[in-house]
């Protein structure tokens, strides 16, 4: 039984060279996504500081008159 070449050959540099891009892929989307939820924490932050900023100075206003 003899082996030809040209049927079992499995192209193993392309699959890997797929993988590995895929896997780049999503270690880009991950970072995407801890980038976004960090940036959401940060602005929900900054509401909270705003918001007391905002009842501060109302505060303030309503003491002077």
């Amino acid at each position: 039984f003899p082996l030809q070449d040209s049927d079992t050959t499995i192209p193993i540099d392309e699959t890997l060279q797929f993988n590995e891009s895929l896997q780049n892929a999503h270690r880009g989307m991950d970072d995407l996504i801890g980038s976004g939820t960090n940036i959401l924490q940060g602005l929900r932050d900054q509401r909270v500081t705003l918001k007391g900023t905002h009842k501060k100075i109302l505060d303030v206003a309503n003491m002077l008159g």
